[in-house]
C-alpha cells in the first residue's frame, strides 16, 4: 500500500492546541453549493412550537441539546447541511452524524490526497478540522475505488468525545473514541471482526453500535468502561443512547423486524413489536432518561416519505407519534403525517425530524410545552400474597401537592380514567382477571390541571397465587442457532383466557440451547405449534420440575406435526407438596421490598430467575442464611432456585414490590 503523506493547513481550534496532537489539521471546505438565507416558519400552536427549517425532506441526524444546532444528511452522496436559525442552511461537502451546543459538527469528508476522513466541522469557520492520524495505522490505505481511511459516527454533546469507526489495511474495521486530550483510544472488538460505533452518551461512557458474530451477521453491542457487550442473542444494531447511558436503543434484524430498548442497570432487554402495521419493521434512533423510544418504521435507511410513519414507545406503549403529541396536548396533530423521528434533545421535550405539516414535506423541529402542573412519580405495585387477583399501587406526591386528586389510566393515550378523586397515594384495584394490565396515575389540581402521567408499571394476574405456582422449562434449540422464524409454541390453559408463549427469537444452536421457565398454576393446558418460515430446523423438550412431558428431535416438525400437540394436567399442587415436605426453606420477607433472606440448612448455592427465565444472580455461598438485596430487580415475580449440601433443590417464588 502506498503511504500518503497528510497534508497540513494552517487552521486550529483553541479547545483542541495540544502539543501531543499537533498533527491535527483542517482541509477548508469547498462549498459546491450557495449556504441558503435562513427561512424559518415557527408555527406556534396549542401545546407546541414548529419550526420548519426546510420546505424540503432530508434527514435531521443530530440537535444540540441546547437546541441551537442541527446536523442534517442531505440525499445526495456526501453532501450534508448545518443549521442554526442564525444561519439558515450551510451546506457541507461530506457526512454529518452529530452537532455540540457550540456547533461543531462530527462526521467524514473527503481530504485533498482522496481519502475520506474523520472530521470535525467547525460552523464559526465553516472548514472542516481533521482528527489526525490514528497511531495505529499512520498512513492511508485504501485504493481508488475503497477511499476510506476512517470516519467520525457520533460525538458527545460537548464535543469532547467522538466515536471513530477505523479501516484497516484488510478492510475490517475498528471502533476508537478520540478526545481532544487523549487523542485515538481504541474500543476492544471483542470476537467481532467488524465494529461501528452509532451513538454515545452524554458523558461519553458508553458508546453504542454493532459487532458481527462468527459469520459476519451484525450484532448490537455498547462499550462501557473499556468493554465490549453483546446485547442478548439478537442480530441488529444499537443505534443510539440515552443522554445518562442507561438505555440503549436500536433494530432488531428478521421478518418482524422489531425495535429494541435495552436496560443496562437491569441488564433488560425489551423487544417492541409493531402492534400499529403488523410485519412492517420498527427502528428505534433514540431513547431518553426514563426508557421512552422514537423512530420509525418500515425499516430500510433514510425512511423515505412514503408508507413510513414515525412511531413512539411510551411507557410500554407503541403509538404513532401523531398520537404521542395529540396525547401531549398538540390538537393540530391530527392532519399531520409524521414520517421520521430521528433525536431527541436530552430534556425529552425537542424533537427533530421530517414529516408532511399543512399539504407540505419538511424538515421540522418540534418543541412540546411544558406541564402546568407537576406529576406523580415512582409509581409502583404489588399483589399481595393471598389476595392474588388485587394490584395495590403506590406514588410519590407531587411537591407541594394543593387541592389534588389522583386519577389512574391503563394507558398513556388514555383519555378516560378508569379511578379518579382518589386522595392518597396508594389504591388498591380489586378482582381483576387473569391478564396483563398497564397502570399510570396523573394528577388532578383542583380541576385547573391535569399532569403528564407517571412512569408505568406493569403487573399480571394470574390464575392463582405466586406460592402456589411451578414452572415449566422449555429447551429450545435451532440446527442454524438462529431462532425459529417466528414459530411457536402457545400455552392455553382452562381457568382463564391468558395465552402463554414459549418462542426463540434468536439463538439456540445445538451447542448453547436456549431455556425459558414459565410460571404456570395448577391447570390442564393445550400446546400448540404455530407454524413459522422455517419448521423443520427446530426441536424442543418440556420439563416440569426436572421431568420430562414432551420432546421433539431437531427436524421432527413435518408437514404431517400436529399443531395441538399435547394436553397435559399441570399439578402445582402435589409439587408445591412435596418440595415443601423435603426441603425447609424459607423466605422472608415475601412480597420483598429492598431485600429478602433465604433460610435453610448448608446452602451451597442460589440462582434468581425472571419470570420468562433469564438468569439475574448466580450466588456460590456455604451457610444456613443468605441476604438478597433487589436493588437492580424490577417489581415482579421471581424464581429462587436453592441447592443444598445434600444435593437437594428447591424453587421458591418471590415477589418483588418496591
Amino acid at each position: 500500500m502506498l503511504a500518503l503523506a497528510l497534508f497540513v493547513c494552517g487552521f486550529s481550534v483553541n479547545a483542541q492546541k495540544n502539543a501531543n496532537h499537533n498533527v491535527m489539521t483542517s482541509v477548508k471546505n469547498d462549498v459546491k453549493k450557495e449556504t441558503r438565507a435562513p427561512e424559518v416558519r415557527v408555527k406556534d400552536v396549542k401545546g407546541a412550537a414548529i419550526t420548519i427549517i426546510d420546505s424540503q425532506y432530508h434527514f435531521p441526524y443530530d440537535i444540540s441539546d441546547n437546541k441551537q444546532h442541527l446536523a442534517i444528511q442531505a440525499f445526495g452522496e456526501s453532501e450534508s447541511y448545518y443549521w442554526s436559525e442564525a444561519t439558515g442552511m450551510i451546506y457541507i461537502e461530506g457526512v454529518v452524524f452529530a452537532v455540540s451546543d457550540d456547533g461543531v459538527v462530527a462526521g467524514y469528508y473527503t481530504n485533498d490526497e482522496g481519502a475520506s476522513v474523520a472530521g470535525l466541522w467547525h460552523s464559526d469557520v465553516k472548514e472542516w478540522q481533521f482528527l489526525g492520524m490514528n497511531p495505529d495505522y499512520p498512513n492511508f490505505f485504501f485504493d481508488m475505488d475503497n477511499p476510506d481511511y476512517n470516519g467520525a459516527w457520533a460525538m458527545s454533546n460537548d464535543g469532547l468525545h467522538v466515536g471513530v469507526m477505523q479501516f484497516t489495511a484488510e478492510w475490517e474495521t475498528s471502533t476508537y473514541l478520540w478526545s481532544p486530550n487523549d487523542g485515538y483510544t481504541q474500543l476492544p472488538n471483542g470476537t467481532s471482526t467488524q465494529t461501528r460505533p452509532n451513538g454515545i452518551s452524554g458523558d461519553g461512557s458508553v458508546v453504542v453500535g454493532h459487532g458481527t458474530d462468527d459469520i459476519g451477521y451484525w450484532t448490537a453491542c455498547y462499550w462501557k468502561d473499556g468493554e465490549i457487550h453483546i446485547i442478548g442473542d439478537i442480530y441488529g444494531e444499537a443505534m443510539n443512547a440515552s443522554p445518562s447511558g442507561r438505555y440503549v436503543c436500536g433494530y432488531i434484524d428478521g421478518i418482524d423486524g422489531n425495535a429494541f430498548v435495552y436496560d443496562i442497570q437491569n441488564e433488560e432487554l425489551t423487544s417492541i413489536p409493531n402492534t400499529l402495521e403488523v410485519g412492517t419493521a420498527l427502528s428505534a434512533t433514540c431513547v431518553t432518561d426514563n426508557g421512552d423510544a422514537f423512530g420509525y418504521m418500515a425499516g430500510g435507511f433514510p425512511p423515505m416519505p412514503d408508507m413510513r410513519r414515525a412511531f413512539a414507545y411510551v411507557g410500554g406503549e407503541v403509538m404513532y407519534f401523531t398520537d404521542y403529541l395529540l396525547a401531549n396536548g398538540v390538537g393540530e396533530a391530527e392532519s399531520w403525517i409524521i414520517y421520521s423521528i430521528n433525536n431527541v434533545t436530552a430534556d425529552g421535550r425537542t424533537f427533530i425530524g421530517a414529516a408532511n405539516i399543512d399539504g407540505q414535506d419538511c424538515t421540522f423541529i418540534i418543541t412540546l410545552e411544558e406541564s402546568l402542573c407537576d406529576r406523580p412519580t415512582n409509581l409502583a405495585f404489588s399483589i399481595p400474597e393471598n389476595d392474588y387477583d388485587n394490584v395495590v399501587l403506590t406514588w410519590d406526591a407531587p411537591a407541594d401537592p394543593v387541592d389534588v386528586t389522583y386519577e389512574i389510566y391503563t394507558s398513556f393515550s388514555a383519555t378516560e380514567p378508569i379511578y379518579a378523586g382518589i386522595t392518597e397515594t396508594t389504591f388498591e384495584i380489586e378482582d381483576l382477571e387473569p391478564g396483563k394490565y398497564t397502570f399510570l396515575v396523573r394528577a388532578n389540581w383542583g380541576g385547573e390541571c391535569l399532569s403528564s402521567g407517571s412512569n408505568t408499571v406493569k403487573p399480571t394476574i394470574y390464575p392463582c397465587a405466586a406460592q402456589n405456582m411451578c414452572e415449566l422449562t422449555f429447551t429450545m434449540i435451532d440446527e442454524y442457532g438462529d431462532g425459529w422464524n417466528n414459530g411457536y409454541i402457545e400455552i392455553v390453559g382452562t381457568l382463564s383466557d391468558m395465552v402463554y408463549k414459549a418462542e426463540l427469537k434468536q439463538g439456540g444452536s445445538v451447542e448453547e440451547p436456549a431455556v425459558l421457565v414459565l410460571p404456570l398454576c395448577q391447570d390442564t393446558y393445550t400446546f400448540t405449534w404455530v407454524k413459522g418460515e422455517w419448521d423443520s430446523e427446530i426441536g424442543f423438550t418440556i420439563t416440569l420440575e426436572g421431568e420430562v412431558i414432551y420432546s421433539i428431535e431437531m427436524a421432527g416438525i413435518t408437514d404431517t406435526f400436529e399443531p395441538n400437540f399435547l394436553n397435559y394436567e399441570v399439578d402445582c399442587a402435589a409439587i408445591v407438596n412435596e418440595i415443601a415436605a423435603e426441603n425447609n426453606i424459607s423466605i422472608m420477607p415475601n412480597p420483598a421490598n429492598n431485600y429478602f433472606n433465604i433460610e435453610g440448612e448448608n446452602i451451597v448455592n442460589v440462582e434468581i430467575y425472571n419470570a420468562v427465565g433469564q438468569t439475574i444472580d448466580v450466588i456460590n455461598v456455604n451457610s444456613d442464611n443468605v441476604q438478597i438485596s433487589t436493588a437492580k430487580y424490577n417489581n415482579g415475580i421471581y424464581f429462587v432456585r436453592v441447592l443444598t449440601a445434600d444435593a437437594k433443590t428447591t424453587v421458591k417464588k418471590v415477589v418483588v414490590s418496591k
